[in-house]
């Protein structure tokens, strides 16, 4: 279980940097491959046994908490932006905006799942 989280941690950044997207919807598709690799990640921590009287290792009930809501508002981002970029007649800014957040909502997802393999 340890080895799935680790290889996971290991390979986000590889499929998140990959070249620069040259279209709203490549960093679409770029960004929802890195929310997969995490959401792998995070799945795996929580299906550790609570800390709570648990060897190492373990989940943190308050990290999983945390790890759900930032996947919730990652999921909805990301499932919003490959609306807009589906979905002709949107304006650039639109588009440019949706794309935005859900790079920020996936952030902010990923930095959580990085310190996973450091509990």
């Amino acid at each position: 279980m340890k080895m799935i989280l680790v290889l996971a941690l290991a390979l986000t950044p590889a499929i998140h940097g990959c070249a620069t997207p040259e279209s709203p919807q490549q960093a679409v598709f770029q960004a929802k491959s890195s929310y997969a690799v995490a959401l792998t990640a995070a799945v795996a921590y929580k299906r550790l046994p609570d800390c709570v009287g648990a060897p190492q290792p373990c989940s943190s009930a308050p990290v999983v908490s945390q790890l759900q809501k930032a996947d919730n508002v990652a999921a909805s981002a990301l499932d919003a932006a490959e609306s807009a970029v589906r979905t002709p007649g949107f304006g650039e800014s639109i588009v440019a905006s949706a794309v935005g957040s859900a790079k920020a909502a996936l952030a902010a997802f990923l930095s959580i799942t990085a310190t996973l393999g450091a509990r």
